[in-house]
């Protein structure tokens, strides 16, 4: 049987058992009361909660459990006494259904991640912010002919047409990096060759860079260049008719 491809958060909630579903519309209530400027959608084919494009929550709901996810270190250190009742693995919290739903507890976590996220927002700050940067790869994307944008993977994606060809991702502290960067792809070979000249702007990334993918720090590289990649990147995609292999 296919896997179904669901639309919207009520038709992921809908598929559910009624024990589940109760669960998550519960979960979901104490997520948007806690942070009622975040964005509801899919991602994963799962509940998702951003802020200015960033993740605060994954919610997913499984048999006799729901879970919520990304729980950093930072995160489990402030509600450790909380969440020692419950399993932890991979940065997810698992919550068992035979117990009643910890709301407050939830609105506690939600909160506790956006303040997170604003917070590394003020301190990075000015032009080099992750807003700034992101407004910025947005600018010259958009004088690429039908260039389409989502979140794809929690991260803001760049398509040559809707769906159709990732030619750029924007990666902000990816699995604690500490980089504000941007993956396109290169032309064949390119990449060794970028990274040992200029190692403090290029860098090979996770997943893609086994493709010929490379990475470029965005507040060490000057806008006229950044246009280049990003224009050669859309071509090597858009203009060849060609998705670039993630690994």
């Amino acid at each position: 049987m296919a896997k179904t491809r669901f639309t919207s958060v009520n038709e992921y909630i809908a598929s559910k058992p009624k024990d589940v579903r109760v669960a998550l519309e519960s979960v979901r209530k104490a997520i948007r009361k806690a942070v009622p400027k975040a964005e509801e959608g899919l991602s994963y084919q799962m509940p998702a909660y951003t802020l200015n494009g960033l993740p605060v929550l994954y919610v997913a709901g499984w048999k006799a459990h729901y879970s919520l996810y990304p729980a950093s270190d930072d995160l489990v250190a402030a509600f450790k006494r909380e969440l020692g009742q419950y399993e932890r693995s991979k940065g997810t919290i698992r919550m068992p259904l035979s117990e009643p739903v910890p709301v407050k507890l939830i609105e506690r976590i939600a909160k506790f991640r956006a303040q997170q996220l604003t917070a590394r927002e003020k301190k990075d700050g000015g032009r080099t912010g992750r807003q700034a940067q992101l407004e910025r790869v947005r600018r010259i994307c958009a004088t690429l002919p039908g260039v389409f944008e989502k979140l794809s993977h929690g991260s803001p994606t760049f398509f040559v047409e809707k769906d159709k060809g990732v030619f750029a991702m924007f990666a902000d502290n990816h699995h604690d990096d500490g980089r504000l960067a941007l993956w396109v792809p290169v032309r064949d070979g390119l990449q060794p060759f970028l990274i040992e000249d200029a190692p403090d702007t290029y860098f090979k990334p996770p997943y893609v860079g086994s493709s010929g993918w490379i990475g470029i720090k965005l507040d060490e590289i000057r806008d006229d260049a950044l246009g280049i990649h990003l224009r050669e990147a859309w071509n090597l995609v858009g203009r060849k008719g060609k998705t670039p292999r993630r690994a």
